[in-house]
């Protein structure tokens, strides 16, 4: 069957994930050598993707939100929290040229990711919300998502008979790192508006077994298409509610 998702760990992206970390310490470490005089704490975003509902607009066959919440210290670093949940009805995907009636797969379920970011723009200490360029790595769990497989043919051609069908229901986990880069700016008062492009690094996928047969999922919530979705994209509105009191 092509339902494969293989995350397995490929030692050049970790040596692209420690490359990223050791420029990021550097520009912090840099940073560090000139004296700071504004706030610790400045504040924390909320932010909502209008991204993905934009999107099933266009692709019916997906339907995703999802939310996050950033801190700001210092105007240096920025940690963050993305929950979200994400349906796919991939069943066109995987019809054979000799489809089978009632061909089915469809995968469902919350994902999170956690990680931070690092400011490039040029930070003023005396502003409490100001436009961010930025940088930064997340970790990413979809844990116990749901998975519905049915009637996909296995054929044997070896003993020459016709395909027997199959079909499985159940729920696993996958697990992905993520590297990006985005733009936030203020628009008015703590409104502001953003965007990011996201490359995504699939690490495992928990394997399912259905009558001695290994299920490889192909999907997975807040990754998507283990072939295609390795790219992503989100376009925020957030609301900055900053620390009123003196440094």
């Amino acid at each position: 069957m092509k339902l494969k998702l293989n995350f397995s760990s490929i030692t050049i992206k970790w040596i692209a994930i420690v490359i990223l970390l050791h420029s990021s310490a550097s520009l912090l470490a840099a940073d560090k050598k000139k004296k700071w005089e504004g706030k610790t704490f400045y504040g924390v975003s909320v932010d909502l993707d209008l991204f993905s509902p934009i999107l099933h607009i266009f692709n019916r066959d997906r339907l995703g939100f999802n939310a996050s919440v950033q801190a700001d210290f210092f105007h240096h670093l920025y940690p963050e929290i993305v929950v979200g949940y994400d349906r796919f009805d991939a069943s066109d995907e995987y019809s054979y040229s000799t489809p089978v009636s009632g061909n089915l797969y469809k995968v469902n379920g919350l994902y999170i990711k956690f990680g931070a970011a690092y400011n490039l723009w040029k930070k003023n200490p005396d502003k409490m919300i100001l436009p961010n360029a930025y940088i930064g790595m997340m970790y990413a769990v979809a844990p116990k998502y749901s998975y519905k497989i049915q009637n996909y043919p296995i054929e044997n051609s070896y003993w020459d008979k016709d395909p027997t069908l199959f079909s499985a229901e159940g729920k696993t986990t996958a697990h992905w790192g993520e590297i990006f880069v985005g733009l936030k700016t203020p628009i008015v008062g703590g409104l502001c508006l953003g965007w990011e492009v996201i490359y995504k690094l699939p690490l495992y996928a928990k394997l399912q077994k259905e009558d001695d047969k290994i299920i490889h999922q192909s999907y997975a919530p807040g990754y998507g298409d283990k072939e295609y979705g390795k790219w992503g994209f989100r376009y925020t509105i957030s609301y900055f509610f900053h620390k009123q009191n003196n440094k």
